[in-house]
């Protein structure tokens, strides 16, 4: 039965395919990304079918902070995920949560909040562990222009955090103190 109804959802995909525009970017080196979404709600109303919705792929190499900030005519919804988006057709995009493109599941890291609309346009110092990563962007204005089109940029910067080996080894000669003098007391 699994079987069946999997086949049947990647047919309908496939079929509405030509109905989305949902835009997947690289990131480039320099970290800036200009595009324009259609309607000034698609990441509140979730919306993968036209262009409301736009995706952002890259990599990280080291553990580093992600930093996100946007500038456009009206307030920009941004979620991050693990994983990469494959395809662009009508997937079942979640804007607070885990969601697959059919290709690959994408795991929710961290996000503005899906139930407040006119809020967001930046994430700040979200740690991610080295992988491949996507950002969704899309309008969160919540009042269902569907048809206009909105000019943005988003500025992507990935700090590396470096674990210093001597505080490192500090914190551990400190555990094993405190086991040693809890150890004493019993």
């Amino acid at each position: 039965m699994k079987r069946y109804l999997g086949t049947l959802l990647m047919t309908c995909t496939l079929c509405f395919s030509s109905l989305s525009l949902a835009s997947i970017i690289a990131l480039p080196a320099d970290g800036s990304v200009s595009d324009s979404v259609v309607g000034d709600s698609g990441w509140t109303n979730e919306d993968t079918f036209g262009d409301a919705l736009d995706f952002v792929t890259f990599d990280v190499s080291t553990d580093s902070l992600f930093s996100v900030t946007s500038s456009a005519l009206i307030n920009l919804g941004l979620s991050v995920y693990q994983g990469t988006v494959v395809n662009d057709f009508g997937i079942p995009f979640s804007n607070g949560s885990d969601f697959s493109d059919l290709f690959s599941n994408l795991t929710y890291v961290a996000g503005n909040n899906p139930f407040v609309p006119g809020i967001g346009g930046a994430l700040t110092d979200i740690l991610l562990s080295a992988g491949s990563y996507t950002l969704a962007v899309g309008g969160n204005e919540g009042f269902f222009d569907t048809f206009t089109d909105y000019a943005y940029s988003v500025n992507v910067t990935l700090d590396e955090v470096s674990v210093s080996a001597p505080g490192t080894i500090c914190v551990l000669m400190l555990g094993l103190i405190g086991i040693v003098t809890t150890r004493k007391r019993v």
